[in-house]
């Protein structure tokens, strides 16, 4: 009998492909990792990886084994689900991973609504940037995934992973009270100022780039941040003027100006992620339901 455990590693080296970062999505040592792997040969009897130096490489047994665990795994999450339904008890214990604005604006007004509505549901909030959220959703260490993407930049492969939509919104540039743009503002005027980015690499980071390319220019990047609140803190210094969406206004210390962008940057759709067969299961259902009432209100 194939180990499950051992087939969801076999199906994060497909994704990953490096034993390191496996190791580093699901907690495990790359030792215990590669040990799992082994055992997982002896068990099918056949050559699943190649050495090559320090790397390794699935071979077309491996790939052709992949295929089918993505399906199986699918498969006992969807039994699980239905199982639980059976029941239709909304109770247990759930991992809610999100990025900061997602979490100020969407998913802590969700928290106190289940608490009243669920008392036998306790959900957990897990701060992720969506490039490491979609590792440990399909890991198994997050149960929801409240995720994002934007209009005209590449997102994040998705593959094994349920999509719910829960709200569509404009980018604004971030100025401080005393700035002289107007609203709306031309996005050429502000070409000498010095901007705020976020983390190289990331899909926040290349909306920046491409909004002020559109507007003739590459922006002078003198500041990165990964969180809105640093941002918003940095403008409300004088150091610098930011690009955030429009959920980021939650919460914002005085003292800032969100202003509209000529021409208008890409737009941000913001969603939830559940691996594939779980959206049967009570408190998943829950946990969406109130999600979508919470960003149709935001």
């Amino acid at each position: 009998m194939l180990d499950l455990r051992r087939l969801r590693l076999l199906a994060e080296l497909a994704r990953h492909e490096t034993i390191a970062k496996v190791a580093d999505v699901v907690g495990y040592t790359p030792s215990a990792v590669s040990q799992a792997l082994a055992q997982l040969e002896r068990e099918t009897g056949a050559a699943l990886l190649e050495r090559d130096g320090r790397r390794v490489r699935l071979t077309p047994a491996a790939r052709r084994l992949v295929a089918r665990a993505d399906r199986i795994l699918a498969e006992i999450e969807l039994a699980e689900s239905e199982l639980a339904a059976e029941h239709a008890a909304v109770r247990g214990e759930l991992s809610i991973g999100t990025f900061p604005s997602a979490a100020v604006g969407l998913v802590i007004p969700t928290l106190r609504t289940l608490r009243e509505r669920h008392p036998e549901l306790r959900c957990a909030l897990r701060q992720h940037e969506p490039e490491t959220g979609l590792d440990a959703l399909r890991a198994g260490a997050l149960d929801v995934l409240v995720s994002e993407r934007y209009d005209d930049v590449a997102p994040m492969p998705s593959g094994g992973l349920e999509a719910v939509a829960l709200m569509s919104e404009p980018l604004l540039v971030v100025v401080g009270a005393d700035h002289p743009a107007g609203d709306p503002v031309e996005l050429a005027t502000l070409a000498s100022e010095p901007w705020i980015a976020g983390d190289p690499g990331t899909q926040f980071d290349a909306v920046l780039a491409r909004t002020c390319r559109a507007a003739g220019y590459a922006p002078r990047i003198v500041h990165r941040a990964g969180e809105a609140a640093v941002h918003q803190q940095l403008v409300a210094a004088g150091l610098g003027v930011g690009l955030l969406p429009a959920l980021a206004r939650r919460g914002a210390p005085p003292g800032l100006r969100f202003v509209r962008a000529v021409p208008e940057p890409p737009r941000r759709h913001v969603g939830a992620l559940v691996r594939q067969g779980a959206r049967r299961r009570p408190a998943i259902v829950a946990v969406l339901d109130a999600l979508i009432e919470t960003a149709a209100t935001a």
